[in-house]
């Protein structure tokens, strides 16, 4: 008795033990693959118009294989209609499946009477997992027979041109538009010629968005006789701030029949006038050297709205005269519109030791349109010293240790080279006094580490807006272990920009000329009243004697 006991208490806990193990197993919705799709008994393809014969309903059978145990999921099938966005859907209770287990899902979507007069949709299939995560794909679908109710043929009217914002567009090519950051609607006119005699005709026009959302219109019916032409105009609401560029737009002609005539644009839309940014402008390590060559590397995107020919990028340090360009569309494009262009740009033997400018310019050769990014470049010359500051196993080299710096809030660059020659890795800590005059910041960390027998440069960014002008002194000391191993004196020649000397000289004469012109008034009244006093103080002549006339 007490054995089948047991064997029985052992058998339950093995079956609560399996049920505990079928409940905390999930998996994730990427877990399971969408083989294949039917709608109506057809097979069709992901992201591409598939005609389907015309019904009221249509049945989706779903051919799913689980890559990794899954349990809790459901199935969705979504229809929506690409005219007004109206929206159908079913689906699945919950189900699980077993690694590399298949099965067949089946779904029903009735459509609707709002639906049942469209005849392009988009058909969404969606595994949803416990967590709410999706796994989707998507089918355009067209119903074969056109629009509910009519024969749906072909419309006998021709199209001729379709122009967004008064610019004309392509049919079936990607067509580049760029608006106004803002701008609420797109203004659509469509120029037609009918070739029969057409009643009760209507002209719809729906733009796709990337996402799937759709913003439609529709002109109000008119009648237009055979060989007649004719020009309607449309709005196509737009989302004020969106991130998305690619559109898809759809022009039909539909008469009272349901006949219609269709036409199809690609869209690149854009609210910036020049969509590139240069991201970043990187150069080696250490100092560059007058007379040898350094590699400089230029990131920038397109955000995809531009065609790239005529675009140049170019690569240069303003001051010496020296750059490099090349066309853009000759560039290998990699993820997300990123492109990394590299330049050799060989540093004259002439240039002295000093802060550079190093610039990278996007520009466009049809028109005004530019991005430029600067960075502050340390060239060191020929002739260039680096002093040495020994302190037991620390050298400290300071290749330059004053120059000019204008009053205009524009950085120099005084690399700090510290060398560690000791056994042992050691811990250093750079801190800055800018004297109250200078506004310092470093390349990196103040704290960082040195290994034995390597170097490490910091950089030091000077600047200055006060009005202190002349040679001006400032502090980096290098610490470890909370010491001060070494103070460093740097010194910067600080001189007026052209606009601010100009400015102050023609206040010092403003200043000038009306003290002069003080101390002028102030002379005159001076000797006007001596002259005065003087005048008064002489003798009145007696009368009596008579005076002499001649």
């Amino acid at each position: 008795m007490k054995k089948s006991l047991l064997a029985f208490l052992m058998i339950f806990a093995v079956l609560l033990s399996g049920i505990s193990h079928a409940d905390s197993e999930f998996g994730n919705a990427d877990d399971v693959s969408i083989d294949r799709v039917k709608v109506n008994g057809k097979t069709v393809s992901e992201s591409r118009t598939n005609f389907i014969d015309e019904s009221d309903e249509f049945d989706v059978n779903i051919d799913l294989t689980a890559t990794e145990s899954i349990s809790n999921m459901h199935v969705e099938a979504i229809l929506t209609d690409l005219s007004a966005g109206n929206t159908i859907s079913d689906s699945t209770g919950t189900f699980s499946l077993k690694t590399n287990q298949s099965t067949l899902v089946a779904l029903n979507l009735q459509l609707i009477n709002v639906l049942k007069r469209q005849n392009d949709f988009r058909l969404a299939v969606r595994i949803v997992d416990v967590d709410g995560d999706v796994e989707e794909k998507t089918y355009g679908l067209k119903l074969a027979g056109g629009a509910k109710g009519g024969a749906g043929e072909a419309l006998d009217v021709s199209i001729d041109k379709v122009e967004i914002e008064g610019d004309a567009l392509a049919e079936n090519e990607n067509n580049f538009l760029i608006v106004d950051k803002g701008k609420k609607k797109l203004n659509l006119k469509v120029r037609l010629t009918s070739l029969e005699d057409i009643e009760d005709a209507h002209i719809d026009a729906v733009l796709a968005f990337e996402n799937g959302d759709v913003v439609a219109d529709a002109t109000a019916t008119f009648d237009i006789a055979d060989g007649e032409n004719a020009a309607k105009d449309l709005e196509l609401p737009l989302i004020s701030k969106f991130e998305q560029n690619n559109f898809r737009l759809r022009v039909t002609v539909v008469d009272a029949e349901g006949d219609s005539e269709q036409k199809l644009y690609g869209l690149k839309i854009s609210q910036k006038k020049f969509p590139f940014v240069i991201s970043s402008i990187e150069v080696p390590e250490g100092n560059a050297e007058a007379g040898k060559s350094i590699l400089v590397k230029v990131n920038f995107k397109n955000s995809g709205v531009v065609p790239l020919e005529g675009i140049l990028v170019k690569a240069g340090i303003p001051e010496l005269g020296i750059s490099s360009a090349r066309f853009v569309d000759r560039i290998k494009e990699s993820e997300n519109s990123a492109f990394e262009d590299e330049f050799i740009i060989k540093i004259p033997e002439s240039a002295g030791t000093g802060t550079y400018t190093l610039r990278a310019e996007l520009v466009s050769q049809f028109g005004n349109e530019n991005e430029i990014r600067e960075i502050p470049f340390f060239i060191e010359g020929v002739s260039g010293q680096k002093s040495q500051i020994v302190n037991e196993k620390l050298v400290i080299n300071v290749p330059i240790g004053i120059q000019d710096i204008k009053n205009d809030g524009s950085e120099v660059i005084y690399p700090i080279v510290l060398t560690n020659q000791g056994p042992d890795a050691n811990t250093y800590t750079l801190l800055l006094d800018g004297a109250g005059w200078a506004k310092l910041r470093l390349s990196d960390s103040n704290v960082f580490v040195i290994k034995p027998q390597e170097s490490k440069t910091i950089s030091v960014f000077a600047s200055t807006t006060t009005n202190a002008l002349g040679e001006q002194t400032f502090l980096a000391t290098v610490k470890s272990n909370g010491k001060a191993l070494k103070q460093v004196p740097l010194k910067g020649n600080v001189v007026a920009v052209r606009g601010i000397l100009a400015a102050k000289l023609k206040s010092l004469l403003l200043v000038l000329l009306i003290s002069i012109a003080i101390a002028l008034a102030a002379a005159g009244l001076f000797f006007g009243a001596g002259k005065l006093m003087h005048h008064n103080n002489e003798e009145i002549p007696d009368k009596s004697e008579g005076e002499t006339y001649y």
